[in-house]
């Protein structure tokens, strides 16, 4: 095999600006954030490379897997900054397509004096990715891939599974954004049609599917829920088998936490751990990228997951 794992997903950059004097008011279930004056000195502004794609691609790299990332991005300045964090990384950015007269996408993540985050994002090219896209010829050059969000490119879902289901060698993991779970929830993707081992998603995703819960437990062998702060649980082959603790790190900023999680997870299945210890390499990920700004910094190896 070529590859030990591809990842499939969104090539993004992330600008954090933060700022005491970004308030996060909440009214209700609403949540907003509101500006003293008309202009806001800016206590940090950093710039990461960003998207499901990119930060589980460099998640796997990092605890020693050769990685791949189908993507797709600009010609641009912010494709170079993606592209150059991938090289230093080690990922495979040869998948990666780039298109002349698309942008690539970027998120502003406006953040506060406790942590709190709001995001405004433009996916660009991002969103892009079409059934042309994804190569035959090397989603069976790789043992593994892990699809996260797509932007609900049904007819692309449509083709990552037909190949999947002819690949009996790779295996799929998916960690689905909310317009692909708005697909399943309308019943423009049936769940018969959806072919992976292991569906990873939050619990507030999960209940965007409510209706579709039972038979997505019966068809999917593995189903991971995380709850935030309190950990998750997960079903197998139709049962809940297991619940499990977060890291109880203390959070700095939590974007890339459910890639981190991801990441972890699917390593330990890799590697063929049990899964109990893939939980627990998922939190101990996703507790580390929350101790720090952006979602790669706190990414650990294979030596630290093992061990911290």
């Amino acid at each position: 095999m070529t590859f030990d794992v591809i990842s499939i997903g969104s090539s993004l950059v992330d600008i954090f600006l933060q700022s005491p004097k970004l308030k996060l008011e909440k009214r209700g279930k609403v949540q907003r954030f509101s500006v003293e004056g008309d202009k806001v000195e800016l206590e940090t502004m950093r710039v990461f490379s960003g998207g499901g794609g990119t930060n589980t691609a460099v998640g796997f790299a990092r605890l020693g897997f050769k990685t791949g990332l189908i993507s797709e991005t600009g010609k641009d300045n912010f494709a170079s900054v993606i592209l150059n964090e991938l090289h230093r990384e080690g990922v495979d950015t040869s998948l990666i397509i780039q298109e002349k007269q698309e942008q690539t996408g970027g998120t502003v993540l406006l953040v506060g004096k406790d942590g709190e985050r709001t995001a405004l994002i433009n996916r660009g090219a991002s969103s892009m990715l079409d059934p042309f896209d994804i190569s035959p010829f090397w989603l069976s050059q790789t043992r593994w891939v892990h699809l996260t969000n797509i932007a609900g490119q049904k007819e692309t879902l449509h083709k990552i599974f037909t190949l999947i289901k002819k690949n009996e060698q790779t295996t799929l993991s998916w960690n689905p954004g909310k317009q692909e779970l708005r697909l399943i929830a309308d019943g423009e993707l049936p769940v018969a049609e959806i072919i992976c081992k292991i569906l990873i998603i939050n619990e507030a995703e999960w209940e965007l599917v409510a209706k579709q819960q039972a038979e997505l437990i019966k068809e999917i062998p593995e189903i991971v829920i995380t709850q935030g702060n309190k950990g998750g649980f997960v079903y197998e082959h139709g049962k809940k088998t297991l619940r499990f603790l977060a890291s109880g790190n203390k959070a700095i900023e939590a974007t890339g936490a459910g890639d981190a999680f991801a990441t972890g997870f699917v390593a330990g299945q890799l590697l063929s751990k049990p899964t109990k210890t893939c939980v627990e390499w998922g939190a101990r990920n996703a507790g580390s990228v929350i101790s720090y700004f952006g979602a790669k910094i706190g990414l650990l190896d294979r030596q630290h997951i093992q061990t911290t």
